[in-house]
């Protein structure tokens, strides 16, 4: 297939464009240890990131979901200031952007987190709408979200002209879902199967590789 730039790129947030494993495995430990839960091993938290909100709090927090939520949102809300980024990513956000190229977040957090995050990393230019968790009738990997990001974006809908970028089979679920072209950050251990499985567009490593594939287009 010859590469053409798409219409609109829709994007994941956690371990796609936010470098927050660290950050949310923090917000957790202090929602456990708040709680009277013990902390998160070393890698613990691994096998539970990216997951709905309806699957991973009463997998974490047990009988204590609604007390876990309220202490979680406060920490990340307090400390959205100690958000990272990957590495290129605002470099492959500028191209797309000074290409006029329609741009959006879906997510399995919460929008309200993401919009004071993108505040704080004076990122809201590059983002005409955030769907985030509850914001739509399912979350991901369920094409729900991704589907009204692509309404709410004013995107006239050919699926071969939008591109759904992640990092997990949650998104690659959700691009398959919608029927549009999955972009794949290979950070999983289980990228190859996933690549077999769902056979994206691209698949990149890094954003200085993404960069790369974009400016050859």
């Amino acid at each position: 297939m010859i590469l053409k730039m798409p219409r609109a790129v829709f994007w994941d947030w956690d371990g796609t464009l936010a470098d927050s494993y660290g950050f949310l495995n923090d917000a957790h430990n202090h929602t456990l240890e708040t709680l009277g839960f013990d902390k998160f091993q070393e890698g613990e938290y691994r096998r539970y990131f990216g997951k709905p909100r309806e699957k991973l709090y009463p997998a974490i927090y047990k009988d204590k979901c609604d007390d876990a939520m309220s202490v979680f949102q406060k920490y990340v809300l307090e400390n959205s200031h100690k958000i990272q980024v990957l590495r290129g990513s605002r470099e492959v956000l500028e191209l797309f952007h000074q290409k006029n190229i329609t741009m959006g977040i879906v997510s399995n957090k919460k929008s309200s987190f993401i919009m004071k995050e993108l505040e704080y990393l004076g990122w809201n230019k590059y983002f005409k709408v955030v769907i985030g968790s509850g914001d739509a009738k399912a979350d991901k990997p369920s094409g729900a979200p991704l589907l009204m990001a692509i309404e709410e974006g004013g995107v006239s809908y050919d699926p071969y002209d939008v591109w759904y970028v992640g990092d997990t089979e949650n998104d690659l679920a959700c691009a398959k879902n919608v029927g549009c072209h999955a972009v794949f950050l290979t950070d999983t251990p289980n990228s190859s199967d996933l690549i077999k499985k769902y056979n994206p567009l691209i698949n990149f490593e890094s954003y200085s590789q993404l960069k790369a594939i974009l400016v050859a287009i």
